[in-house]
Protein backbone atom coordinates (compact mmCIF):
# COMPACT_ATOMS: atom_id res chain seq x y z
CA UNK A 1 0.00 0.00 0.00
CA UNK A 2 1.65 3.33 -0.92
CA UNK A 3 2.14 5.70 2.67
CA UNK A 4 2.82 8.77 0.20
CA UNK A 5 0.26 11.71 0.61
CA UNK A 6 -1.29 13.58 -1.96
CA UNK A 7 1.24 15.25 -4.64
CA UNK A 8 0.17 19.00 -3.85
CA UNK A 9 -0.04 18.63 -0.17
CA UNK A 10 3.52 17.00 -0.22
CA UNK A 11 6.01 19.53 0.85
CA UNK A 12 3.88 20.19 3.85
CA UNK A 13 3.72 16.77 4.88
CA UNK A 14 6.99 15.77 4.48
CA UNK A 15 5.35 12.12 2.89
CA UNK A 16 9.13 10.60 2.23
CA UNK A 17 9.42 9.56 5.82
CA UNK A 18 7.23 7.55 4.55
CA UNK A 19 9.14 5.18 2.33
CA UNK A 20 10.49 2.36 3.91
CA UNK A 21 13.50 0.28 2.24
CA UNK A 22 11.28 -2.58 1.02
CA UNK A 23 12.02 -6.08 -1.41
CA UNK A 24 10.50 -5.93 -4.37
CA UNK A 25 7.00 -5.71 -4.05
CA UNK A 26 3.99 -8.75 -3.41
CA UNK A 27 0.43 -8.59 -4.25
CA UNK A 28 -0.28 -5.45 -4.95
CA UNK A 29 -0.29 -6.26 -8.58
CA UNK A 30 -2.15 -9.58 -8.33
CA UNK A 31 -5.03 -8.01 -9.81
CA UNK A 32 -3.96 -9.48 -13.03
CA UNK A 33 -4.75 -12.96 -11.33
CA UNK A 34 -8.38 -12.54 -12.45
CA UNK A 35 -7.99 -10.14 -15.28
CA UNK A 36 -5.77 -12.09 -16.97
CA UNK A 37 -7.31 -15.78 -16.25
CA UNK A 38 -7.52 -16.37 -19.77
CA UNK A 39 -3.81 -16.79 -20.07
CA UNK A 40 -2.45 -20.23 -19.88
CA UNK A 41 0.81 -20.99 -18.70
CA UNK A 42 3.81 -23.50 -19.03
CA UNK A 43 5.82 -23.68 -15.77
CA UNK A 44 9.17 -24.59 -16.93
CA UNK A 45 12.33 -22.89 -16.08
CA UNK A 46 15.70 -23.16 -17.59
CA UNK A 47 17.66 -25.85 -16.69
CA UNK A 48 19.41 -25.80 -13.34
CA UNK A 49 23.18 -26.82 -14.52
CA UNK A 50 26.34 -26.37 -12.27
CA UNK A 51 28.45 -24.24 -14.39
CA UNK A 52 31.89 -23.01 -14.03
CA UNK A 53 32.29 -19.09 -13.87
CA UNK A 54 34.37 -17.24 -16.78
CA UNK A 55 37.32 -15.25 -15.80
CA UNK A 56 39.26 -12.93 -17.65
CA UNK A 57 40.11 -9.00 -17.71
CA UNK A 58 41.35 -7.72 -14.12
CA UNK A 59 41.68 -7.99 -10.35
CA UNK A 60 38.61 -7.80 -8.05
CA UNK A 61 38.34 -4.57 -6.10
CA UNK A 62 36.13 -5.75 -3.47
CA UNK A 63 35.33 -8.99 -1.96
CA UNK A 64 33.87 -11.76 -3.17
CA UNK A 65 32.35 -13.88 -0.79
CA UNK A 66 30.19 -16.17 -2.69
CA UNK A 67 30.39 -20.14 -3.22
CA UNK A 68 31.41 -21.07 -6.92
CA UNK A 69 28.41 -23.81 -6.09
CA UNK A 70 25.03 -22.56 -7.97
CA UNK A 71 22.25 -23.71 -6.12
CA UNK A 72 19.05 -23.86 -8.80
CA UNK A 73 16.33 -23.06 -5.95
CA UNK A 74 17.94 -20.09 -5.02
CA UNK A 75 20.66 -18.78 -8.06
CA UNK A 76 20.71 -15.26 -6.27
CA UNK A 77 22.00 -17.06 -2.61
CA UNK A 78 19.27 -14.99 -0.72
CA UNK A 79 18.96 -15.45 2.85
CA UNK A 80 15.44 -17.30 2.27
CA UNK A 81 14.95 -19.65 -0.63
CA UNK A 82 12.49 -17.78 -3.42
CA UNK A 83 10.23 -20.41 -4.02
CA UNK A 84 9.53 -20.94 -7.40
CA UNK A 85 10.57 -16.99 -8.95
CA UNK A 86 14.65 -16.50 -8.25
CA UNK A 87 13.48 -13.08 -7.88
CA UNK A 88 11.06 -13.31 -5.42
CA UNK A 89 11.71 -11.61 -2.06
CA UNK A 90 15.37 -10.25 -3.45
CA UNK A 91 16.09 -6.58 -2.35
CA UNK A 92 17.63 -4.90 -5.53
CA UNK A 93 20.26 -1.92 -4.93
CA UNK A 94 18.38 1.36 -5.21
CA UNK A 95 22.12 3.90 -5.21
CA UNK A 96 22.40 6.86 -2.62
CA UNK A 97 22.82 10.48 -3.91
CA UNK A 98 27.10 9.73 -4.76
CA UNK A 99 25.56 7.99 -8.02
CA UNK A 100 22.10 7.44 -8.08
CA UNK A 101 20.65 9.12 -11.38
CA UNK A 102 17.67 10.97 -9.74
CA UNK A 103 18.70 10.45 -5.97
CA UNK A 104 21.82 12.93 -7.19
CA UNK A 105 20.14 14.96 -9.17
CA UNK A 106 18.01 15.91 -6.01
CA UNK A 107 21.61 16.60 -4.34
CA UNK A 108 22.39 19.06 -7.27
CA UNK A 109 19.11 20.50 -6.85
CA UNK A 110 19.64 21.36 -3.02
CA UNK A 111 23.00 23.02 -4.06
CA UNK A 112 25.13 19.78 -3.39
CA UNK A 113 27.85 18.71 -5.51
CA UNK A 114 26.90 14.80 -5.56
CA UNK A 115 30.69 13.96 -6.46
CA UNK A 116 31.26 15.23 -2.66
CA UNK A 117 29.05 13.19 -0.95
CA UNK A 118 30.42 9.68 0.47
CA UNK A 119 30.08 6.94 -1.56
CA UNK A 120 28.29 4.71 1.15
CA UNK A 121 25.47 7.25 2.08
CA UNK A 122 22.35 5.35 1.24
CA UNK A 123 19.26 6.49 -0.38
CA UNK A 124 17.27 6.02 2.94
CA UNK A 125 20.30 8.30 5.08
CA UNK A 126 20.21 11.13 2.56
CA UNK A 127 15.77 11.02 2.27
CA UNK A 128 16.44 11.64 6.32
CA UNK A 129 18.57 14.48 6.11
CA UNK A 130 15.68 16.13 4.06
CA UNK A 131 13.33 15.97 6.75
CA UNK A 132 15.33 17.62 9.44
CA UNK A 133 17.35 20.42 9.86
CA UNK A 134 18.34 23.13 6.53
CA UNK A 135 17.64 21.10 3.99
CA UNK A 136 14.14 20.42 5.37
CA UNK A 137 14.20 24.15 5.91
CA UNK A 138 14.68 25.38 2.57
CA UNK A 139 12.22 22.65 1.09
CA UNK A 140 9.99 24.42 3.20
CA UNK A 141 10.69 27.57 2.10
CA UNK A 142 10.47 27.08 -1.94
CA UNK A 143 7.15 24.89 -2.81
CA UNK A 144 8.68 24.71 -6.50
CA UNK A 145 11.75 23.12 -4.98
CA UNK A 146 10.04 20.76 -3.10
CA UNK A 147 7.92 19.49 -5.42
CA UNK A 148 10.69 18.35 -7.87
CA UNK A 149 12.54 16.86 -4.87
CA UNK A 150 9.72 14.99 -4.11
CA UNK A 151 8.61 13.93 -7.44
CA UNK A 152 12.26 12.69 -8.17
CA UNK A 153 12.26 10.82 -4.85
CA UNK A 154 9.58 8.62 -6.43
CA UNK A 155 12.38 7.28 -8.49
CA UNK A 156 15.22 7.63 -6.37
CA UNK A 157 13.55 5.17 -3.67
CA UNK A 158 13.25 2.61 -6.45
CA UNK A 159 16.19 -0.22 -7.60
CA UNK A 160 17.83 1.34 -10.41
CA UNK A 161 19.25 -0.99 -12.99
CA UNK A 162 22.62 -0.28 -13.98
CA UNK A 163 23.50 0.16 -17.48
CA UNK A 164 26.78 -1.49 -18.75
CA UNK A 165 27.32 -0.83 -22.18
CA UNK A 166 30.27 -0.09 -25.36
CA UNK A 167 31.11 3.24 -24.32
CA UNK A 168 31.14 2.85 -20.56
CA UNK A 169 34.66 3.95 -19.46
CA UNK A 170 35.65 4.35 -23.10
CA UNK A 171 35.08 0.79 -24.03
CA UNK A 172 38.47 0.00 -24.34
CA UNK A 173 40.52 -3.16 -23.02
CA UNK A 174 39.64 -2.81 -19.31
CA UNK A 175 37.17 -0.69 -19.19
CA UNK A 176 33.83 -2.59 -18.79
CA UNK A 177 35.41 -4.75 -16.09
CA UNK A 178 36.77 -1.39 -14.79
CA UNK A 179 33.22 -0.01 -14.79
CA UNK A 180 31.45 -3.20 -13.35
CA UNK A 181 33.90 -3.28 -10.55
CA UNK A 182 33.02 0.06 -10.03
CA UNK A 183 29.08 -0.35 -9.30
CA UNK A 184 29.99 -3.77 -7.58
CA UNK A 185 32.55 -2.58 -5.19
CA UNK A 186 31.98 1.52 -5.01
CA UNK A 187 28.63 2.35 -5.87
CA UNK A 188 26.92 -0.60 -4.14
CA UNK A 189 28.31 0.68 -1.11
CA UNK A 190 25.27 2.40 -0.29
CA UNK A 191 22.95 -0.12 -0.25
CA UNK A 192 25.72 -3.41 0.80
CA UNK A 193 24.28 -6.99 0.76
CA UNK A 194 21.96 -6.39 -2.35
CA UNK A 195 21.55 -7.53 -5.63
CA UNK A 196 21.98 -5.57 -8.79
CA UNK A 197 19.98 -5.23 -12.00
CA UNK A 198 22.78 -4.85 -15.03
CA UNK A 199 21.50 -4.01 -18.77
CA UNK A 200 23.70 -4.44 -21.18
CA UNK A 201 24.41 -2.31 -24.73
CA UNK A 202 26.75 -3.85 -26.75
CA UNK A 203 25.57 -4.80 -30.16
CA UNK A 204 23.15 -2.21 -30.98
CA UNK A 205 25.02 1.01 -30.02
CA UNK A 206 28.01 -0.33 -32.23
CA UNK A 207 26.25 -2.09 -35.10
CA UNK A 208 23.32 -0.35 -35.68
CA UNK A 209 19.75 -1.84 -36.75
CA UNK A 210 20.94 -2.88 -39.96
CA UNK A 211 24.62 -4.25 -40.28
CA UNK A 212 26.24 -6.85 -42.81
CA UNK A 213 27.10 -9.38 -42.00
CA UNK A 214 30.90 -8.73 -42.73
CA UNK A 215 30.34 -5.86 -39.91
CA UNK A 216 29.23 -8.36 -37.60
CA UNK A 217 31.97 -11.11 -38.00
CA UNK A 218 34.32 -8.39 -37.78
CA UNK A 219 33.29 -6.74 -34.29
CA UNK A 220 33.06 -10.22 -32.92
CA UNK A 221 36.34 -10.19 -30.93
CA UNK A 222 35.60 -6.62 -29.59
CA UNK A 223 32.55 -7.85 -28.76
CA UNK A 224 33.58 -10.94 -26.63
CA UNK A 225 36.08 -9.21 -24.81
CA UNK A 226 33.61 -6.71 -23.34
CA UNK A 227 30.97 -9.53 -22.42
CA UNK A 228 34.44 -11.68 -20.94
CA UNK A 229 35.37 -8.51 -19.08
CA UNK A 230 32.40 -8.00 -17.62
CA UNK A 231 31.24 -11.73 -16.70
CA UNK A 232 34.83 -11.36 -15.00
CA UNK A 233 33.89 -8.65 -13.06
CA UNK A 234 30.83 -9.73 -11.48
CA UNK A 235 32.71 -13.55 -11.05
CA UNK A 236 30.77 -15.17 -7.98
CA UNK A 237 28.38 -12.17 -6.96
CA UNK A 238 24.40 -12.43 -7.60
CA UNK A 239 23.20 -10.34 -10.08
CA UNK A 240 20.06 -9.97 -12.33
CA UNK A 241 21.23 -9.33 -16.28
CA UNK A 242 19.49 -8.12 -18.97
CA UNK A 243 21.29 -8.87 -22.04
CA UNK A 244 21.35 -6.68 -25.22
CA UNK A 245 18.73 -3.85 -25.33
CA UNK A 246 17.34 -3.88 -28.91
CA UNK A 247 18.79 -7.81 -29.48
CA UNK A 248 15.26 -8.80 -31.22
CA UNK A 249 12.89 -5.55 -30.78
CA UNK A 250 15.51 -3.86 -33.57
CA UNK A 251 16.40 -6.62 -35.69
CA UNK A 252 13.77 -6.86 -38.69
CA UNK A 253 16.44 -5.33 -41.02
CA UNK A 254 19.29 -7.43 -39.50
CA UNK A 255 17.33 -10.41 -40.91
CA UNK A 256 16.87 -8.89 -44.21
CA UNK A 257 20.31 -8.43 -44.24
CA UNK A 258 21.55 -11.47 -43.96
CA UNK A 259 23.29 -11.11 -41.04
CA UNK A 260 21.17 -12.92 -38.59
CA UNK A 261 23.42 -15.68 -38.14
CA UNK A 262 26.04 -13.50 -37.15
CA UNK A 263 23.74 -11.72 -34.67
CA UNK A 264 22.47 -15.13 -32.81
CA UNK A 265 25.84 -16.30 -31.89
CA UNK A 266 27.14 -13.11 -30.37
CA UNK A 267 23.78 -13.06 -28.30
CA UNK A 268 24.31 -16.92 -27.51
CA UNK A 269 28.08 -15.93 -26.96
CA UNK A 270 26.61 -13.08 -24.29
CA UNK A 271 23.96 -15.75 -23.26
CA UNK A 272 26.72 -18.78 -22.21
CA UNK A 273 28.95 -16.16 -20.62
CA UNK A 274 26.75 -15.00 -18.07
CA UNK A 275 24.60 -18.27 -17.16
CA UNK A 276 27.85 -19.70 -16.48
CA UNK A 277 28.25 -17.61 -13.56
CA UNK A 278 27.27 -19.11 -10.41
CA UNK A 279 24.93 -16.64 -8.91
CA UNK A 280 23.07 -14.60 -11.71
CA UNK A 281 19.52 -14.93 -13.18
CA UNK A 282 19.86 -14.18 -17.18
CA UNK A 283 17.41 -12.92 -19.06
CA UNK A 284 17.81 -11.62 -22.80
CA UNK A 285 15.65 -8.99 -24.74
CA UNK A 286 12.77 -10.15 -26.52
CA UNK A 287 11.41 -7.13 -27.94
CA UNK A 288 7.86 -5.24 -27.20
CA UNK A 289 4.42 -6.69 -28.67
CA UNK A 290 3.67 -3.83 -30.77
CA UNK A 291 6.61 -4.51 -32.97
CA UNK A 292 7.77 -7.77 -34.09
CA UNK A 293 4.91 -10.97 -34.48
CA UNK A 294 4.68 -13.93 -31.66
CA UNK A 295 6.28 -16.38 -34.01
CA UNK A 296 9.42 -14.53 -35.45
CA UNK A 297 10.47 -13.09 -31.32
CA UNK A 298 10.09 -17.31 -30.32
CA UNK A 299 12.22 -18.44 -33.30
CA UNK A 300 15.03 -16.28 -32.46
CA UNK A 301 14.75 -16.69 -28.97
CA UNK A 302 14.87 -20.70 -29.75
CA UNK A 303 17.84 -20.24 -31.53
CA UNK A 304 20.01 -18.81 -29.27
CA UNK A 305 19.09 -21.27 -26.49
CA UNK A 306 16.66 -19.17 -24.27
CA UNK A 307 15.80 -22.29 -23.05
CA UNK A 308 19.57 -22.68 -21.11
CA UNK A 309 18.32 -19.02 -19.35
CA UNK A 310 15.51 -17.97 -16.94
CA UNK A 311 13.87 -16.37 -20.39
CA UNK A 312 13.59 -12.90 -21.67
CA UNK A 313 12.63 -9.31 -20.95
CA UNK A 314 9.90 -7.31 -23.26
CA UNK A 315 9.36 -3.54 -23.15
CA UNK A 316 12.44 -2.06 -22.48
CA UNK A 317 12.54 0.96 -25.21
CA UNK A 318 8.75 0.55 -25.54
CA UNK A 319 6.05 2.79 -23.13
CA UNK A 320 3.40 0.02 -24.19
CA UNK A 321 0.77 -0.94 -21.71
CA UNK A 322 1.91 -3.71 -19.05
CA UNK A 323 -1.13 -5.92 -20.25
CA UNK A 324 -0.65 -5.72 -23.69
CA UNK A 325 3.17 -6.97 -22.91
CA UNK A 326 1.91 -9.69 -20.55
CA UNK A 327 -0.68 -11.19 -23.21
CA UNK A 328 2.16 -11.37 -25.83
CA UNK A 329 4.79 -12.63 -23.87
CA UNK A 330 2.45 -15.53 -22.81
CA UNK A 331 2.09 -16.47 -26.23
CA UNK A 332 5.69 -16.29 -26.78
CA UNK A 333 6.46 -18.36 -23.37
CA UNK A 334 4.14 -21.48 -25.00
CA UNK A 335 6.70 -21.38 -27.63
CA UNK A 336 9.76 -21.26 -26.26
CA UNK A 337 9.40 -23.74 -23.56
CA UNK A 338 7.92 -21.98 -21.58
CA UNK A 339 10.63 -19.67 -20.81
CA UNK A 340 10.05 -16.41 -17.79
CA UNK A 341 9.79 -13.55 -18.76
CA UNK A 342 10.15 -9.44 -17.37
CA UNK A 343 8.12 -6.32 -18.22
CA UNK A 344 9.50 -3.20 -18.00
CA UNK A 345 7.67 -0.43 -16.32
CA UNK A 346 9.63 2.56 -16.22
CA UNK A 347 7.38 4.98 -18.22
CA UNK A 348 4.12 3.31 -19.34
CA UNK A 349 1.96 4.23 -16.43
CA UNK A 350 -0.18 6.46 -19.29
CA UNK A 351 0.38 4.08 -22.33
CA UNK A 352 2.45 4.63 -25.64
CA UNK A 353 1.76 7.72 -27.19
CA UNK A 354 1.10 6.46 -30.89
CA UNK A 355 2.09 8.18 -34.26
CA UNK A 356 -0.38 9.36 -36.62
CA UNK A 357 1.54 7.28 -39.62
CA UNK A 358 2.63 4.24 -38.23
CA UNK A 359 3.81 2.89 -41.36
CA UNK A 360 6.29 5.25 -41.67
CA UNK A 361 7.54 6.10 -38.59
CA UNK A 362 7.02 3.67 -36.41
CA UNK A 363 3.51 2.61 -33.88
CA UNK A 364 4.61 4.67 -30.71
CA UNK A 365 6.54 7.94 -30.77
CA UNK A 366 9.56 6.70 -29.06
CA UNK A 367 11.94 10.13 -28.71
CA UNK A 368 10.91 11.63 -24.86
CA UNK A 369 7.52 11.56 -26.17
CA UNK A 370 5.37 14.05 -23.80
CA UNK A 371 3.11 13.12 -21.95
CA UNK A 372 4.43 9.94 -20.62
CA UNK A 373 3.85 8.39 -16.37
CA UNK A 374 5.73 6.13 -14.47
CA UNK A 375 4.30 2.77 -14.35
CA UNK A 376 4.00 0.14 -11.91
CA UNK A 377 6.54 -0.02 -9.26
CA UNK A 378 8.52 -3.11 -9.17
CA UNK A 379 7.05 -6.02 -7.89
CA UNK A 380 7.53 -10.23 -8.33
CA UNK A 381 3.84 -11.04 -7.77
CA UNK A 382 2.48 -10.08 -11.04
CA UNK A 383 -0.38 -12.57 -11.23
CA UNK A 384 0.83 -14.57 -14.02
CA UNK A 385 2.94 -17.71 -13.29
CA UNK A 386 5.63 -17.26 -16.76
CA UNK A 387 5.52 -13.35 -16.04
CA UNK A 388 8.55 -13.37 -12.94
CA UNK A 389 8.64 -9.49 -12.46
CA UNK A 390 7.69 -6.00 -13.41
CA UNK A 391 10.83 -3.62 -13.33
CA UNK A 392 11.78 -0.56 -13.92
CA UNK A 393 14.60 -1.92 -16.58
CA UNK A 394 16.55 1.82 -17.31
CA UNK A 395 16.05 4.70 -14.99
CA UNK A 396 12.68 6.99 -15.92
CA UNK A 397 14.18 9.84 -17.06
CA UNK A 398 16.91 8.58 -19.09
CA UNK A 399 16.81 10.67 -22.62
CA UNK A 400 15.79 9.22 -25.58
CA UNK A 401 18.13 11.87 -27.66
CA UNK A 402 18.33 15.40 -28.32
CA UNK A 403 14.47 15.41 -28.75
CA UNK A 404 11.10 15.98 -27.34
CA UNK A 405 11.48 18.99 -26.21
CA UNK A 406 13.57 21.81 -25.58
CA UNK A 407 16.72 20.51 -23.49
CA UNK A 408 16.64 17.43 -24.12
CA UNK A 409 20.09 15.97 -23.24
CA UNK A 410 21.89 13.51 -25.18
CA UNK A 411 20.91 9.39 -25.22
CA UNK A 412 21.35 8.06 -21.86
CA UNK A 413 21.62 11.16 -19.86
CA UNK A 414 19.36 11.84 -17.39
CA UNK A 415 17.14 14.31 -17.85
CA UNK A 416 15.67 15.44 -14.48
CA UNK A 417 12.96 17.80 -16.40
CA UNK A 418 11.15 15.13 -17.84
CA UNK A 419 11.87 12.74 -14.74
CA UNK A 420 9.40 15.05 -12.94
CA UNK A 421 6.82 15.07 -15.60
CA UNK A 422 6.95 11.04 -15.55
CA UNK A 423 6.78 11.18 -11.57
CA UNK A 424 3.57 13.60 -12.00
CA UNK A 425 1.86 11.58 -14.20
CA UNK A 426 2.76 8.25 -12.09
CA UNK A 427 0.04 5.97 -12.41
CA UNK A 428 0.04 1.99 -11.88
CA UNK A 429 -2.19 1.06 -14.14
CA UNK A 430 -1.78 -1.94 -16.14
CA UNK A 431 -3.72 -1.19 -19.27
CA UNK A 432 -6.81 0.22 -20.46
CA UNK A 433 -9.73 -1.17 -18.87
CA UNK A 434 -7.71 -1.94 -15.45
CA UNK A 435 -7.82 -0.24 -11.98
CA UNK A 436 -5.09 2.46 -11.17
CA UNK A 437 -2.99 1.25 -8.44
CA UNK A 438 -2.11 4.05 -5.91
CA UNK A 439 1.28 5.64 -5.87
Amino acid sequence: MSCLMPRAAAHHHHHRACRPRRPLRTGALAVLTCLLAGLTVLAAGASAQRLRPRLAGGRQQCADPYSSIRNPANPLDLAQAPGSDPLNGAQFFVPGPAHGSAASQIATLLGINPETLPADESWADFDRRLQTGPLAARLAADPTLAHDVDALALIAAEPEAQRISSVSEGGGPGAIFKQTEKILCQNMQADPGTVPIFNTYFLHPVLGGCPTPAQVTAYDPVFHRRVDEMAAAIDRRPAVLLLEIDAIGSSSCIARSRAMRGWEADLRYEINAMRALPHTVVYIEGGYSDSNSVGYTARILNAIGVDHIRGFFTNDTHNNWTSKEVGWATAISRRTGGAHFIVNTSNNGRGPLLNAHPTAEGVENLCNPPGRGLGPRDATDTGVPSADAFLWTHPPGNSSGHCGGAGAPSSGAFWWQYAVGLADRANGQLGPGFPSLPY
